[in-house]
């Protein structure tokens, strides 16, 4: 039988078989992961369940089920972004419930029962708030839990602090305090020590962080607080004992890159250097770049857009690398005599892997795959020239076995900006971006200046540039695709969600190069966020922009509302209506500007949705909707 050949028709207008429902329905996202013994936990947030996140635990023999109910809410949201809601020990899960901010705990997978107070919903001066204690980053002692904790009392500063909480009651008591914020607590093997990061405004975890320890005595209760590190400018990420409890940690001190340190004696040293990036930054909590594996630690590194596997002989200090075809991997994790870690791929699902002390490699589980390698589009990482230095991004050339172009046509580009904006892409197979491939998009997924992955002076080069050099790589990487003759000049877009969303309004506010835009939770004025912002980026603007208001005026110059004229691109905008990060104003200003100056723009805002579109109607419409306002603009048509 001979073959189908393939249809020739106009880039973007390519049937796909990769649709909104399908990355709605099918694609789960896993958010941490932990062991206990031989059991395996991970965390997914799942778009088909109103964007719940449920547990779910793989036994030693590989059977696989749900740990909480589809009604329940495996979340937290201490800094806001949450992170790290779930522990697990001695088969008793501990969880945050993000509808209450309570703490659960679940035995042999039976209901979840209540163990702390949690937090109430109420009003303070006409707004929205919550009252009481959440907790996050949770890890089981014989003590207690200890967990950071963050409490909200209306009218009064938000307090974060490190908790030790009583697993029969749920009372806690305050055991660390005195910094803006905490993170990543980590406890010795022999319950001895403890270990925290913490930090105070404006810094944040990725600038300039302080790493402590302290003795526990048998009473729970933490002596001899001392600061380990901190005194120089240094992020520190991780801090994790050895089974010798002897404290290593990450850090970017000295050389800028994020290697693994020991402490040991009074004595710091880079025991891995490399010019790679051993961590990541903690948007969220509960993050694992290393775990240990006898006289081994089993590590992740990222150079030059790449996550790669790595083994440390802690005896002879010697390193290799273990070639894995994958482009992430996240949560190392120590197990049973292993390690175990989450892959992904650039054209396959990821999977769970594990190492053991013999370093054989095998695959645990593997997520089926939604989509024939036919319509996924392999990326390629690309280094590209912008204001006289380099700058990185993941190209996605279009793919879809079933068409081919029309001769002499090139595709549409659609340029993608991560959040954060200190945050990164990978090459991971996203179907949001193969999506726009298998449709006849070409994709530029951009990793511009201020991104992590890179060191720590590319990360710095967003300092006091945020608008600028974020806009100047987006432009360029799309000349760049331009000028190589891969994409049409004219059919060039730009989309983004939340610092994304900024760099998408201020792309197209203060240059030309873009034909369309899309903002999903944008900031469209700085100056705003100044007063109505939550705690954990309060500050960050000071880093990004200048002081405010000293800086009012940088402030005001940077924020896409006040250059509203100079847009004139159509705009489609997606917002949540109880983002609490970016609120819906921000999307309302821009919309209402634009409009009244009868440019083509149009708003969706949707009820019940938060910071990031986690419920499968809202993910739907929103694909859907975006890519029939791409066509419309560009006038294409479905066929020759």
């Amino acid at each position: 039988m001979l073959s189908q050949q393939p249809l020739q028709a106009h880039y973007g207008t390519w049937n796909s078989p990769i649709t909104a429902e399908i990355i709605a329905s099918g694609v789960t996202s896993t958010i941490n992961m932990h062991t206990d013994g031989s059991t395996t936990y991970w965390c997914e947030m799942r778009p088909s369940n109103k964007g719940h996140y449920t547990i779910v635990k793989r036994d030693e023999i590989g059977n696989i089920k749900d740990v909480t109910p589809p009604e329940f809410n495996a979340r937290t949201f201490v800094h806001e972004y949450g992170g790290g809601a779930f522990a697990v020990a001695h088969d008793i899960v501990y969880t945050s419930s993000g509808a209450d901010g309570k703490i659960y705990y679940v035995i042999r997978d039976k209901e979840p029962i209540a163990l702390t107070e949690g937090q109430i919903s109420t009003e303070y001066q006409g707004k929205k708030c919550w009252k009481g204690t959440r907790f996050a980053d949770m890890q089981v002692t014989s003590h207690g839990i200890i967990a950071v904790g963050e409490k909200h009392e209306p009218g009064q500063p938000v307090e974060n602090f490190l908790a030790l909480i009583d697993t029969s009651t749920g009372a806690y008591r305050v055991v660390a305090s005195g910094y803006d914020f905490f993170s990543s607590p980590a406890i010795s093997p022999d319950e001895k020590s403890i270990a925290w990061i913490c930090w105070n405004h404006p810094e944040m975890p990725w600038t300039n962080t302080e790493l402590w320890e302290a003795s526990i005595n048998f009473k729970g209760e933490l002596t001899n607080k001392h600061r380990i590190t901190g005194q120089v400018k240094e992020s520190i990420f991780q801090p994790q004992y050895s089974p010798e409890n002897i404290l290593h940690f990450v850090s970017d001190r000295d050389s800028g890159w994020w290697n693994i340190h020991r402490y040991k004696d009074g004595i710091i040293e880079n025991i891995c250097p490399m010019k790679a990036e051993v961590g990541e930054p903690l948007w969220v909590f509960d993050r694992s770049t290393y775990a240990f594996l006898g006289n081994n630690i089993i590590f992740t590194f990222n150079s030059e857009g790449q996550w790669n596997l790595g083994i440390f002989n802690t005896h002879d200090k010697k390193w290799k690398k273990i070639e894995r075809g994958s482009s992430n991997i996240q949560q190392v994790r120590s197990g049973k005599n292993c390690v175990q870690f989450i892959e992904s791929y650039p054209t396959q699902r990821e999977a769970l892997i594990q190492i053991d002390n013999q370093q054989k490699i095998s695959v645990l589980f593997k997520k089926d795959p939604l989509i024939s390698e036919g319509y996924l589009s392999p990326p390629k990482h690309i280094a590209f020239p912008s204001n006289k230095r380099t700058a990185y991004g993941f190209y996605y050339p279009p793919y879809n076995q079933d068409y081919e172009p029309i001769k002499g046509e090139k595709p549409p580009l659609v340029v993608m900006i991560h959040g954060g904006p200190t945050a990164q892409t990978s090459g991971s197979l996203s179907l949001a971006k193969q999506y726009w491939t298998s449709q006849g998009f070409a994709v530029l997924d951009v990793n511009y200046g201020g991104s992590t992955g890179y060191g720590r002076d590319y990360r710095n080069l967003l300092n006091l540039n945020w608008g600028i050099v974020d806009v100047e790589d987006c432009v360029n990487g799309a000349l760049y695709l331009v000028n190589q003759g891969l994409v049409d000049p004219n059919k060039l877009v730009i989309r983004g969600g939340s610092a994304g969303g900024y760099t998408t309004l201020a792309a197209l506010a203060f240059k030309t190069t873009f034909k369309a835009g899309a903002d999903y939770f944008g900031v469209a004025d700085i100056t705003a966020l100044a007063n109505d912002t939550h705690k954990f980026e309060q500050r960050y603007m000071d880093l990004l922009v200048g002081k405010y208001p000293e800086e009012k005026t940088v402030w005001e110059a940077r924020s896409p509302i006040n250059a509203v004229e100079k847009i004139t691109s159509p705009l489609i905008i997606f917002q949540g209506e109880d983002d609490p990060i970016v609120p819906k104003n921000q999307s309302i200003m821009i919309y209402e500007a634009l409009n009244k100056r009868g440019i083509t723009v149009e708003i969706h805002i949707y009820p019940d949705e938060e910071h990031g579109f986690r419920q499968a109607p809202h993910i739907i419409h929103s694909l859907k909707r975006e890519a029939d306002f791409y066509r419309e603009v560009f006038g294409l048509k479905s066929k020759i």
